[in-house]
């Protein structure tokens, strides 16, 4: 049993506790106490934080980790030269004469970036976003990829996650085969995935999964309980090829060796097209919107369908983002943050974002906290473990040390935690990593 002495406590439960100490033991929060009450314990079991903050760790609800390095790394063998030239005169040849800003043509540079890397890199791609992100303070991810390798390094992390399997189909036939083949896979992951690892399913888009797998795993997702996350409407491209049943999307999926899509129905709403499929429910989570208008922004919040903020990703990739007063409007408490970019020098900071995004003091910290905690850890659905400092949940929690004068209400100004818990197990202090992946 250990006590930790306080003077900040943001519980993401309504309360800022001063001068209190937390309790943990076996990897939970026992008590909470009045600082002068850790006296009793021995001393060598008391450590004194002094003038800091205490926070629940952050939640990130959208990672890929797996892109991480991209742009970082040179090819350095001739193998993986040659697959860069063709990966360039294959792009080059598809979308000749697209703009450069172009939504699809950005993907394409992502994905050729991607597939030239070897197995080595991008296992260390995915570490590196992983470990950046737990050093400023993540203690829960959800994780997309389609890639078993990151399994098993996710299944191993000290911090709690969501993998959510991405699948992409552009036949009827297509989708049967592939249905079968990621049930089977995640059935067997369920039976093997360690305590903090948790499963998913990533409908990859609209424009980039068929009707029939729409269908056939919103009734799986339905059936067995499980979350279903997708992109929406993040592009003009994606509204393009509902409108007119073909856009530059067409392009990129040519590019990665897909088969033309169309659109089950034309519609310029993305919102009737999923509620058409039976789609959208309160255990569905949407990410971006960038390109909906804001009377179909309400009928998907209306859905109870939950919101995954990217506005670094937006701007960068899909040339616009929403406004944060538009996601408080019609996603507030049902929406949580991303720190997903794609710039070399990323920044993996959930409260430098969200402090960002904040910008005109429409929350307060406590208040913005909550969308870093309690509320993606609904989204989630592990309130019951983490999200708050509260007797009974895991201890996973981050010390930010504050400077003479201030208070919790400057942590707005730290960004970087000065240590980080998860189930009580210190796995971040001074911005070292204290566990191997």
């Amino acid at each position: 049993m250990k006590c930790y002495k306080a003077r900040w406590i943001i519980t993401s439960t309504g309360e800022v506790l001063e001068n209190k100490a937390i309790v943990v033991d076996e990897g939970k929060f026992v008590d909470i106490i009045p600082i002068e009450d850790a006296s009793k314990f021995d001393e060598k079991y008391v450590k004194d934080l002094g003038n800091a903050v205490v926070t629940p760790g952050f939640i990130d609800l959208f990672t890929q980790y797996q892109y991480t390095n991209l742009g970082k790394t040179n090819p350095y063998n001739l193998k993986t030269k040659i697959k860069r030239i063709f990966q360039t005169v294959a792009r080059k040849y598809t979308f000749a004469g697209v703009k450069p800003d172009n939504y699809s043509l950005k993907w394409a540079n992502i994905l050729s970036d991607y597939f030239v890397l070897d197995r080595h890199e991008k296992i260390q791609s995915f570490k590196d976003g992983l470990e950046a992100s737990i050093k400023a303070g993540t203690t829960c991810i959800a994780q997309v990829s389609k890639e078993d390798k990151y399994f098993e390094i996710i299944n191993r992390a000290p911090i709690k996650n969501y993998m959510f399997f991405e699948v992409f189909a552009d036949s009827s036939d297509k989708s049967k085969k592939k249905f079968k083949e990621l049930r089977s896979k995640v059935e067997n992951y369920v039976f093997h995935k360690g305590e903090n690892t948790h499963i998913g399913i990533m409908l990859h888009s609209i424009p980039g999964v068929h009707k029939k797998l729409w269908e056939l795993f919103s009734k799986y997702c339905r059936k067995h309980n499980m979350l279903l996350m997708t992109r929406f409407a993040e592009a003009q491209d994606e509204i393009e090829w509902l409108e007119h049943g073909f856009s530059d999307v067409d392009l990129l999926h040519k590019f990665m060796g897909f088969r033309k899509i169309t659109p089950y129905k034309r519609t310029e709403n993305p919102v009737d097209y999923l509620e058409g499929l039976k789609v959208l429910t309160k255990k569905v989570i949407a990410a971006n919107a960038n390109y909906v208008e804001e009377k179909y922004l309400k009928q998907l919040a209306d859905t109870g369908v939950k919101f995954v903020y990217q506005p670094r990703y937006s701007e960068e990739i899909c040339n616009k983002k929403l406004d944060f007063n538009t996601v408080l409007k019609y996603f507030g408490k049902n929406f949580g943050f991303s720190s997903q970019s794609f710039r070399k020098e990323k920044d993996f900071s959930l409260l430098k974002l969200a402090v960002e995004c904040n910008s005109d003091n429409q929350l307060d910290v406590v208040e913005l906290v909550k969308y870093l905690t309690v509320y993606p850890a609904k989204i989630l659905r592990l309130d019951h473990l983490t999200g708050t400092v509260e007797i009974g949940k895991d201890a996973d929690f981050n010390v930010f040390k504050l400077d003479e004068g201030e208070d919790y209400r400057d942590l707005v100004k730290k960004h970087m935690p000065y240590s980080t818990y998860s189930k009580g197990r210190k796995i971040v202090k001074r911005g070292d990593i204290r566990f191997s992946l």
